[in-house]
């Protein structure tokens, strides 16, 4: 069984509702003899642990004599360095209550729902990876589509949400030869205008709910090169279509459809991954770099 409640309160206040090893506040109560050997649920057995230090150490068998020992070291403190210490304590619960709940981040994470235009029910994800058209591999999508959707930086958001991708790879819209070069073990689709314009983009990742991150840098023919991440799903609905005939009939079709960017800004230069359910954007190691506290960012996109 797990703790109750009342031994989960102990352990807190004991610790001061901080982590016994990271003094990080948002604590989980750990066994420190898991349940399935035996551990009881008993306050000896319990040590206040945030989720970092959780996940890190927790599942480790050769880190409990560690844990305890840390736990007993960390009451030591509390009781004697802060004892007594009211206002502290109320400051600490009042942090608290602003603390986001696991709940708030999933509702704060990207994810890709996809829905069958005029109905209410809810529809299957497209199964991209059998799509004609990709961001990673032959027949790529035309860079002046990716172009498009990501839209002109002197506005606020995207002007055009989504493309039927199915007729806008061949269209005279989205017109211009490109090419395919390969960097750092990634293809890299690269449209070159008149002039120095030019767009690229690479496939970073696809997350399981399939929302596909792709890097992307757009140069408007000056000595700018903006960056951004943008964020893309496929999603199938129904139209209306003229035949050759002159016929009005439904047909199916996918659409790509833009969910948001992330700016890189100018010329940024740095690492870029997704992991354990996160996009990572490194710091900008480049020239133009301004902002030495820049310490990267990371985005929830399940």
């Amino acid at each position: 069984m797990p703790f109750s409640e009342a031994v989960r309160r102990i352990i807190q206040r004991k610790a001061h509702f901080r982590c016994c090893l990271c003094h990080e506040l948002e604590v989980e109560i750990h066994h420190i003899l898991p349940q399935a050997e035996g551990g009881p649920d008993t306050e000896d057995y319990a040590a206040p642990l945030c989720p970092s230090c959780h996940e890190r150490y927790g599942a480790n068998p050769q880190k409990r004599k560690f844990i305890r020992e840390a736990r007993d070291f960390w009451f030591e403190i509390c009781s004697t360095r802060y004892s007594g210490d009211a206002a502290q304590l109320d400051e600490i619960r009042k942090r608290l209550e602003t603390v986001a709940t696991k709940d708030d981040v999933k509702q704060l994470a990207i994810r890709n729902v996809t829905y069958v235009l005029g109905g209410s029910e809810v529809a299957r994800p497209v199964p991209w990876e059998s799509l004609k058209y990709s961001f990673e591999r032959e027949e790529f999508i035309h860079p002046r589509i990716v172009q498009e959707l990501i839209g002109w930086i002197s506005d606020r958001g995207s002007t055009v949400a989504a493309v039927d991708v199915g007729l806008a790879n061949h269209s005279n819209r989205f017109y211009g030869a490109y090419l395919v070069a390969e960097r750092d073990g990634r293809k890299w689709p690269t449209w070159k205008g008149e002039g120095r314009e030019s767009f690229c983009y690479s496939h970073v990742a696809s997350s399981p709910s399939g929302v596909h991150m792709v890097e992307c840098y757009d140069c408007g023919g000056g000595t700018g090169v903006f960056g951004n991440v943008a964020l893309f799903a496929f999603e199938g609905d129904t139209c209306l279509t003229q035949t050759a005939l002159d016929e009005t009939q439904a047909r199916s079709r996918i659409l790509l459809k833009i969910l948001g960017t992330v700016a890189l800004g100018d010329r940024y230069i740095g690492n870029i991954g997704y992991r354990d359910g996160k996009l990572h954007i490194g710091p900008d190691t480049g020239r133009l770099v301004r902002d030495r506290y820049d310490f990267g960012r990371e985005i929830a996109i399940e």
